[in-house]
């Protein structure tokens, strides 16, 4: 049980740099990264049950998967910024496109989080969904907070580093 609390915990840090992602930008309120919270422990109750039935039906590993998946998630993170970026209109709404766009990236993030570690632990506990969840929380809080008071980072900064985070992952996924 212990292994998935800590593996819940380690694999959740990109979560921090999420948070100043959020933090950096100005419409972003307490609320919008609590709705996101919310749902992404939904999402992570979601990604358990599919790693048990998934886990119950394949016979292959499933870690290139879930590698992949991390992979082209955090691509499309540091790619989404750009796109969304050469729009930016005057009234803000970026702003708000990617408060939600990182925080639906967060929420699937930590789903396939959720399902491989559901698939590659050999122990099977709801402690994993709940870890990775309240970690999340934790660490995206905790940031969101600290960069509200440091206006001076730029949104940009945060969604970049959460996107190699993820890629990172991924590799690790693959690799390790």
């Amino acid at each position: 049980m212990w292994i998935a609390v800590l593996a819940g915990i380690l694999v959740s840090l990109d979560a921090l740099f999420i948070g100043i992602s959020f933090g950096t930008q100005k419409r972003c309120r307490f609320w919008h990264v609590l709705i996101i919270n919310a749902v992404l422990l939904g999402l992570c109750m979601l990604g358990y049950i599919l790693g048990i039935l998934i886990g119950e039906s394949i016979g292959f590993e499933t870690d290139l998967i879930v590698g992949l998946v991390f992979i082209a998630l955090g691509v499309w993170v540091v790619i989404s910024y750009f796109l969304f970026e050469r729009r930016k209109t005057k009234d803000n709404k970026h702003q708000m496109k990617s408060i939600v766009l990182t925080g639906t990236f967060m929420s699937a993030e930590a789903m396939f989080i959720t399902v491989g570690l559901t698939l590659s632990l050999d122990v099977k506990t709801i402690f994993i969904p709940i870890t990775v969840a309240l970690a999340h929380l934790v660490f995206s809080f905790t940031t969101f907070f600290c960069a509200k008071s440091l206006r001076r980072l730029k949104p940009m900064v945060g969604q970049i580093i959460s996107g190699v985070a993820l890629i990172i992952y991924g590799i690790l996924a693959i690799v390790v």
